[in-house]
């Protein structure tokens, strides 16, 4: 039997071996590509080792394929029971199920492909060491950007380690914040120091006017009376009691000024002593009247003293004087039990329409006429001002005809620094 061979063309020949010769190149290429990368792989997980860190890189899903501990990985914690869950996960254990919810932080930062920094979780090691692990990730992505999951690091801090950490920033934070303090106590000083100089310079320069006025008044009453009529007489009169007015206003200003600028001193106040003192002081300027006077025993406060004598001594000189048309006059001092714990002046006197409160604590702001109460318009805004600068509210609830109650907090909260004794 004759088997007849056909001989391959070289031409043929010539391009297989050129087809075998790129193939071979293609694949040395490729060889060559991934040395550096795997060297570079190598090289991230001997550096990762030798840290304190550990790493792990999870597929799409969030299932850890590899977790590698570092050097200074604490006993009790079981890297190999990690893979299929998430690295949020540690502490779970291998009765846990395989993929538990993300923290809300990694939760968020996985649902926009987001990388995630410091995520601090509680762990427990089991033998009963308490951690805190800190884990970090990135999103991983292919050549051709198709996400392929997620690769991070994770830091364990002991409890003692974290809470030196949390000192160094509490102590930190501190200082900060009396830095800024003692900046803000500077330029509150210097405001004050201008807002004295100011108000001493506006007085002066109002005063030189108004002596003017009253001197001329009295010029012109004394020599030119006979030649006036009665209404012109009267005109002078108003001229002169005007200038007089204006003058009590200034000197009232600067002693606001003088003492609700003052530096604070702070003690224990007993306000229902200086209450009863003040009540005795108003009894006695005005020996024919009848007022019933309640007053809340054991009030106290911390604050400055002269201040709050100050406070009191103006609500409850306005009960006095605001209930003295009232036949069965009655006033009260206490303090709320409940809810903000204010500290309350009542009276049954004239009382105010409550669509003109918002005037109430402003400077000569008047309710009623002088004629019909006299007064200068600024005990409430001295008030005011004094019970901001201990860091409290006020305000007030009446009723026209029915009296009126001014309550008032001290340092923002009802039962911190007031309490009853």
């Amino acid at each position: 039997m004759t088997v007849s061979v056909t001989p391959i063309p070289a031409s043929w020949m010539l391009l297989g071996a050129l087809l075998c010769g790129v193939l071979v190149g293609l694949l040395v290429a490729y060889a060559l590509r991934l040395r550096p990368a795997d060297r570079e792989r190598t090289v991230l997980r001997r550096a990762l080792a030798s840290s304190n860190d550990w790493w792990w890189r999870t597929g799409p899903d969030l299932r850890v394929l590899e977790a590698e501990p570092g050097r200074g990985s604490p006993a009790g914690l079981d890297l190999p029971s990690l893979r299929g869950r998430g690295p949020w996960q540690l502490e779970a254990g291998p009765q846990a199920a395989p993929l538990a919810a993300a923290p809300p932080p990694i939760a968020e930062a996985v649902a926009r492909r987001a990388p995630f920094h410091d995520v601090e979780l509680p762990l427990t090691a089991s033998t009963g060491a308490v951690w805190t692990l800190r884990l970090s990730g990135e999103p991983v992505y292919t050549v051709i950007g198709r996400f392929c999951g997620y690769a991070g690091v994770a830091t364990l801090v002991s409890e003692a380690a974290l809470s030196t950490e949390r000192a160094g920033s509490l102590q930190a934070r501190i200082r900060q914040l009396e830095a800024d303090n003692a900046v803000r106590m500077q330029r509150h000083e210097l405001a004050a120091r201008e807002l004295e100089s100011f108000a001493y310079s506006v007085s002066h320069d109002l005063r030189a006017p108004l002596r003017v006025i009253d001197g001329f008044a009295q010029i012109v009453q004394e020599d030119y009376g006979e030649r006036l009529d009665a209404l012109g007489r009267e005109h002078m009169k108003r001229i002169a009691a005007a200038a007089g007015r204006m003058n009590s206003m200034i000197d009232t200003l600067l002693e606001m000024s003088r003492m609700t600028g003052r530096e604070l001193g702070f003690e224990r106040v007993d306000l229902s002593e200086t209450a009863r003192q003040l009540i005795e002081d108003l009894k006695a300027a005005e020996p024919g009247r009848q007022v019933q006077v309640a007053v809340q025993p054991g009030l106290s406060v911390e604050g400055d003293s002269t201040l709050m004598r100050l406070v009191l001594q103006n609500l409850l000189g306005n009960a006095f004087k605001f209930s003295a048309r009232t036949r069965e006059a009655r006033i009260e001092f206490g303090r709320r039990p409940d809810g903000d714990h204010a500290f309350y002046v009542r009276d049954n006197g004239a009382g105010f329409d409550m669509r003109f409160a918002d005037r109430l604590f402003g400077v000569f702001q008047r309710l009623h006429s002088q004629s019909e109460f006299a007064g200068t318009g600024v005990g409430l805004a001295t008030v005011a001002r004094i019970v901001r600068r201990h860091s409290g509210r006020i305000w007030a609830e009446s009723e026209p005809g029915k009296g009126a109650t001014f309550f008032f907090t001290m340092w923002d909260q009802g039962a911190g620094r007031a309490q009853s004794n």
